[in-house]
């Protein structure tokens, strides 16, 4: 018998075992434990089977991983605190409660665009001359 557990722990290793010869091996350790490092191997494998919600973790990353992320959802709620904060000061501070006022603020601002604009409408004529002129380059 114990001619074939060695014959079978050398195919193990040497990964060409059957699923029946992988069961007996671990039966047999199971049943027969010995001070092995092989022993100790399979004994740890059934100990594993039995307990499948067992799983490796490092032991110090899971709690760093923690730490970062709690760190972050504060750091970030914090800032979202301050702009909107910010942002009430800063509405409250432009606010404008007469009608007359208001039209007269967005009549300014309607004014100050439309300027722009006919800037904008120079410049295309510019740059409308100059195209004139390119061409009249690249004909001659």
């Amino acid at each position: 018998m114990e001619s074939r557990i060695k014959g079978l722990l050398e195919k193990y290793w040497a990964g060409e075992t059957s699923i029946q010869e992988e069961t007996e091996l671990k039966e047999h350790f199971r049943e027969n434990p010995s001070l092995t490092s092989e022993g100790s191997y399979f004994r740890e494998l059934n100990r594993l089977k039995a307990d499948p919600e067992v799983k490796f973790t490092h032991p110090g990353r899971a709690g760093r991983k923690a730490r970062w992320s709690v760190a972050a959802v504060v750091t970030i709620g914090l800032m979202a605190a301050v702009l909107v904060i910010q942002d009430a000061r800063k509405q409250s501070e432009f606010a404008v409660e007469d009608p007359k006022e208001a039209f007269e603020i967005t009549r300014k601002a309607l004014l100050m665009v439309s300027s722009g604009l006919n800037e904008g409408k120079t410049y295309s004529t510019e740059i409308n001359n100059l195209n004139k002129a390119e061409e009249l380059i690249r004909e001659n």
